[in-house]
C-alpha cells in the first residue's frame, strides 16, 4: 500500500499542529499582567497599579512595589479548569511582612473565574471583586 508524500506531509503537519496546540494550552494567560484596579460590586473602583501578576507554564509570581520604592515577590503555582483558575502561594510567601496588605489571601489560596482574557486584557473575579488587569 503506497501513501503518497503529499498524504504524509499532511499527516505530520496535523500531528504539530496538534501537539502545538496541547503544549500551549494557558499561552494566552502565560505573561506579566499589570493589576489596574479592582471594581466592586456597588459599583465603586479601586485604582491599582503597583501589582503584576505572572503566569507561566503552571508557576505564579505575584510582584508587589513597596511604598518605600523597593518591592516584594509573592511566588506559587496555579492550575486552570474551565474558567476557574486556582492559585496556590508558597508557605515561604506567606510569612513576608507585607503579605497580608498586598496578597492577604486565606491560607495563601485563592480561586478566580477568569471573566475574559484577550490579547490585552485580563477580568479575573472572586467573591464579587473584578480585579482587570492590562497585559504588561
Amino acid at each position: 500500500m503506497k501513501i503518497g508524500k503529499r498524504k504524509i506531509f499532511l499527516i505530520i503537519g496535523l500531528i504539530v499542529l496538534v501537539l502545538a496546540a496541547c503544549s500551549n494550552v494557558d499561552g494566552d494567560l502565560d505573561d506579566k499582567w499589570q493589576l489596574r484596579q479592582y471594581q466592586y460590586a456597588d459599583g465603586s473602583i479601586e485604582r491599582q497599579d503597583s501589582i503584576f501578576y505572572n503566569f507561566q507554564k503552571g508557576r505564579f509570581s505575584a510582584i508587589c512595589l513597596l511604598k518605600n520604592g523597593s518591592y516584594q515577590t509573592f511566588f506559587g503555582n496555579y492550575s486552570l479548569k474551565g474558567d476557574k483558575i486556582s492559585i496556590i502561594l508558597l508557605p515561604q510567601s506567606m510569612e513576608d511582612e507585607n503579605y497580608s496588605f498586598y496578597m492577604g489571601w486565606e491560607n495563601g489560596e485563592r480561586t478566580f473565574t477568569m471573566e475574559e482574557l484577550t490579547s490585552s486584557s485580563l477580568h479575573l473575579e472572586y467573591e464579587g471583586v473584578r480585579y482587570i488587569f492590562r497585559r504588561y
